[in-house]
């Protein structure tokens, strides 16, 4: 049998080229035509060879990003076969809402879409951060370098006045969406720890594509839960072919490259007196010859990733498959602190019939970390180092008997204190979904697909009774199980029909039922018996309490596409939906875009122009609803632990109104799209404002009405925003290539209306004289604080000009009269601008690219600037902004010899002494003002990404099972340039569960990566 079927088999070999640049293409699909089980891939050259049933066979030549190709085999036995790109497959269609693919060239919003290769090339763990600088219109901060530590994503900005609310847009996988929040430990405030956001858990090189739908005419489509944009991801699948192994692998070396400067002429000691027991830096000057220690040497040391990852893909034209299993462990760069994530995924897909496809995956993540408290109210890692003297050994930490060696009774030792108070944590997650495909006929389909997100998070936060903070509570341990599941059912019917030679009509109909269920049961207790044994039942007091929610959604949709000669595009959609979370009478609410693509280049016929060859103007108006939090309506009742053995209820101090409607946001859009020079040159420009209306904010109230907070709708927020990307092949030749993308983001908000009776809305206050404050006529992130007294009055040439009393700079401002510290507006936590330039070159078997980004003006408030001058504890004046002490100085300003109505302004003369107790411990003098106290410019140029690759040569290879072999070296935040004084100003120090931006200097800061890696291909 098997020799006469290998009888008249005829055997082709060739070659595969790119018909541009005649370089061999490697994992070209050559498939028999007709018989879908005979199919080979070429190899790194591009070279194949496959055995056919007779002459008449037909060779079918497909590749990601060609043109396809069927050629009649005959009497050859070598076909070398030049494709020719197909930019319209490659760079024209995208992935939209429910994972429709979409010519880009239809769209009449924006999106913009980055692929796999620009992920991997970072080796970043979380994927989300290697977004960075990437996409126009988004703004993505890093919780700081502590293995799996979380990022911040926001799309156009602050879109709601209620410092709890969630600005972060939707995520959806493969169709599916899930969870991307982060479970706070710790509260909003005081001692926090790095927990990572959920997108996170995402292996990132089972990534194929990320396309952010920026605006709400890009996620009407998703509903409420989309109404601050989309981030939809579509992960890797098996092709048709020859079946395919992966292998890569790399290995990081991690350091802190940014540390803030710090004194190390003054040790130990008081007021220049000495005392060996005292942590503050006020002694007098270090002999000569005694050694000095800088803080960030002692306390940052080399941390390590090492990632693997191994895939294998292939099928036929009837079923393919792709699995993957992933592997990262990590160690930090402070002491107890690493990380590690197991990720398994399997992905398959069978054409049944000619009319049914049914596809699914399965995707399982276990992830375990380890991370000292963070320390924003001053007992962390970090906060602690900042407060030695620096001649304090602090790696000489542990008495003989184990016990913390101490040098001052108001300050643990940082090596010390994240051994004995940190977090551990235990993550399992299931993410998974199941869709078929029907036609029923050749214009009409039916898709469907559910999906599942369950995901259960343990906790265990331990502060052994030897760390200052639980000296009162002789330690405590906390124990929380978070979980989460999330079930998705979505429907999609579509018709296509060409109505006409130039009309042609898509429609589609949908509903999407969502049910979330979240529980949280902490229990946690004080009094430790044994002091190192971490258990509960070790535990003296001990008290458990849950918190559980539950929200469901059903939506339905349609969506309405009609073109005109492929030219005008006119999409309209409607969407209804549903939430258990708003009163019966307001939880339906309906909301509509409609937008409009003109491709006004080809009624011009400028098509083939070889100069401007494209050109589309587009505009959209749709609305986007936002449901409230659940249990948020009427008043609630919670059980107080037991006191003395009788238990009790206590009625919440928050009410919520009994009339809540959903909030809205309003945007208009105008996008124009230009390409020139055959396409090597591509516009994409933007103009977008959003309203964001019948807010759902937090009141405060009189007490007397047994409530301190009443929610209602109320308030308008104004984003307008400038998108710009431009994409260029600045060169193409047959061996080299250069490929630039610049983007560019002006990004504007305004608070347009505030609740009746609240002029002030208060986010996270870090004291009381620094602040955010949002108001009528204001922005969202505006900074509040005290500043210096100044001479206010145009017409005096003491204008603007430090007013001096008693010698010193005062915030007192009372030469007007004014009340005491009064709060002064100071600046935005936001950028002007930001974005980032990346650039792509290849040279033969070289790939280089290098990512920069940018940003312009917002202030950052570094809270460890002023815990290196002075804390409650006491004063610790470390950082180098206190080095000069001891001196007399005259301060350039201007005194009044007049009266308060009358002033008199002269020069300053008064010699005054700067040193700690005159001056850097004096509230009001120095540590209150906005000058001194941490406030800073946060601008920076950044390269954020550095990756160099080359593929071993084909004659290498030629007589090996592999057919791609790639080394590469990878640097991330290699330089940065900054005004900034301190550790890198765009780590937020809240973490990304927090609504809350500019706050810095606390957290494990951001780390310079060096990554060496493999890849190998079979």
């Amino acid at each position: 049998m098997g020799s006469l079927q290998a009888y008249g088999q005829t055997r082709v070999s060739g070659r595969v080229t790119s018909g541009n640049t005649s370089e061999g293409l490697a994992g070209v699909t050559v498939l028999e035509k007709g018989n879908p089980t005979n199919g080979v891939a070429t190899d790194a050259d591009g070279r194949y060879t496959i055995s056919v049933t007779g002459t008449n066979a037909v060779l079918v030549f497909s590749f990601i990003g060609y043109q396809t190709r069927e050629v009649p085999v005959g009497n050859q036995q070598t076909i070398n076969v030049g494709l020719s790109e197909d930019t319209r497959s490659l760079d024209e269609v995208v992935v939209t809402a429910f994972g429709v693919e979409q010519e880009r060239r239809s769209l009449s919003y924006a999106v913009q879409e980055v692929d796999s290769r620009l992920i991997q090339e970072t080796n970043q763990p979380n994927a989300l951060n290697a977004l960075r600088g990437r996409v126009a219109g988004v703004s993505i901060q890093s919780a700081g370098g502590a293995p799996g530590a979380g990022a911040t994503i926001v799309i156009r900005g602050i879109n709601s006045l209620n410092p709890n609310a969630n600005n972060q847009p939707l995520f959806v996988v493969d169709g599916i969406p899930i969870s991307n929040q982060t479970d706070l430990t710790g509260g909003r405030g005081g001692d926090t720890f790095s927990n990572t956001n959920r997108f996170a858990d995402i292996n990132p090189d089972d990534i194929a594509s990320i396309s952010v739908l920026k605006g709400p005419a890009a996620s009407a489509l998703y509903g409420l839960r989309a109404s601050n944009g989309a981030v939809i991801i579509t992960t890797k699948s098996g092709q048709a072919g020859k079946t395919t192994f992966n292998f890569r692998t790399s290995a990081s070396i991690d350091d802190v490259y940014r540390t803030p400067p710090m004194q190390e002429r003054y040790g130990r000691g008081f007021n220049g007196i000495y005392n060996p027991t005292d942590y503050r830096s006020d002694g007098p000057p270090i002999p000569a010859g005694e050694p000095t220690y800088n803080q960030w040497d002692q306390v940052f040391n080399t941390g390590h990733q090492f990632q693997n990852n191994f895939s294998v893909s292939g099928g036929t034209e009837q079923a393919t498959f792709y699995g993957s299993l992933g592997r990262l462990d990590q160690t930090g760069v402070v002491p107890n602190s690493e990380f590690d994530r197991t990720t398994i995924k399997l992905t398959g897909s069978l054409k049944a019939t000619e009319r049914l496809r049914i596809d699914g995956s399965a995707n399982f993540i276990n992830s375990n970390g380890i991370n000292p408290r963070s320390g924003v109210g001053g007992s962390g890692v970090i906060s602690y180092a900042s407060r030695y003297a620096p001649d304090v050994d602090m790696t000489n930490y542990l008495n003989p008997d184990g016990t913390q060696l101490r040098y001052a009774t108001q300050l643990d030792n940082p090596f010390f204190f994240a051994e004995n108070a940190y977090q551990e944590e235990d993550l399992n997650r299931v993410i998974g979904n199941m869709g078929l495909n029907y036609k029923f006929t050749d214009w009409l389909s039916l898709d469907y697909r559910a999906g599942v997100d369950y995901y259960n998070n343990q906790r265990r936060i331990i502060t052994r009774p030897s760390v200052l903070i639980a000296a009162t509570s002789r330690g405590s341990i906390s124990e929380q199980a978070i979980t989460y599941q999330e079930i998705n059912s979505n429907l999609l019917l579509t018709g296509e029909r060409q109505l006409s030679e130039n009309f042609g009509l898509t429609v589609s109909l949908g509903n999407q039922i969502t049910t979330i269920n979240t529980t949280d049961v902490t229990g946690s207790g004080t009094n430790f018996i044994l002091p190192d044994f971490n258990s509960v039942n070790n535990l003296g007091q001990y008290t458990v309490r849950s918190f559980p929610t539950e929200r469901n959604i059903i939506g339905a949709f349609g969506d309405a596409k009609l073109n005109y000669k492929e030219t005008v595009f006119l999409n309209v959609t409607g969407r209804n939906d549903w939430s258990s979370t708003l009163p019966e009478q307001n939880r339906s609410f309906f909301y509509p875009s409609v937008s409009l693509a003109y491709i006004f280049s080809e009624t011009l016929g400028l098509s083939q122009n070889r100069f401007f060859n494209y050109g589309k103007i587009r505009a959209s108006y749709a609305e986007v609803g936002k449901d409230a939090a659940p249990y948020l309506l009427g008043n609630y009742y919670s059980t107080l632990a037991p006191f003395l053995g009788v238990a009790g209820i206590r009625r919440s101090e928050t009410i919520g109104s009994e009339n809540l409607r959903p909030e809205r946001t309003k945007g208009i859009e105008f996008g124009l799209e230009l390409a020139f020079l055959g396409n090597r040159l591509k516009v994409d420009a933007n103009y977008a404002i959003q309203n964001s209306v019948d807010q759902i904010v937090p009141i405060p109230t009189s007490r007397a009405t047994g409530f301190s907070t009443y929610v209602a709708n109320a308030g308008e927020i104004q984003n307008r925003v400038f998108e710009l990307v431009v994409d260029a092949e600045v060169l193409k030749a047959s061996n080299f290539r250069w490929n630039s993308i610049f983007n560019f983001t002006r990004l504007r908000g305004e608070v347009l209306s505030m609740p009746e009776g609240v002029d002030v809305i208060t986010f996270q206050p870090e004291t009381p004289w620094v602040k955010q404050r949002i108001q009528t006529g204001g922005r969202p992130g505006d900074w509040y604080g005290w500043a210096l007294s100044r001479v206010n009055d145009p017409g005096s040439p003491a204008h603007g000009r430090l007013v001096i009393l008693n010698g010193y700079p005062d915030v007192n401002n009372n030469w007007r009269g004014t009340p005491l510290a009064q709060d002064t507006h100071i600046g935005n936590a936001f950028p002007d601008f930001e974005g980032g330039w990346n650039n792509s070159f290849s040279f033969k078997n070289f790939n280089l690219s290098f990512l920069i980004n940018f940003r312009k003006g917002g202030e950052a408030f570094d809270i460890n600037r002023r815990m290196r001058y002075g804390s409650a504890g006491g004063e610790a004046p470390t950082g180098a902004e206190t080095d000069l002490r001891n001196r007399l100085v005259i301060f350039d300003g201007v005194v009044n010899r007049g009266t308060v109505e009358a002033p008199v302004w002269e020069e300053n003369t008064t010699p005054v002494v700067v040193d700690v107790p005159n001056f850097y411990s004096q509230a009001f003098r120095y540590r209150l003002a906005k000058e001194f106290n941490g406030f800073q410019d946060a601008s920076v140029l950044r390269l954020q990404n550095v990756s160099l690759s080359y593929s071993l040569p084909k004659t290498l290879l030629a007589k090996t099972p592999f057919t791609n072999v790639t080394a590469s070296v990878t640097g991330n935040n290699l330089w940065m340039m900054s005004p900034f004084i301190g550790f890198d100003p765009e780590q937020s120090a809240y973490g990304p569960g927090s609504n809350v931006f500019g706050y810095v200097g606390t957290n494990i800061p951001a780390t310079r990566s060096i990554y060496f890696g493999l890849n190998v291909i079979l």
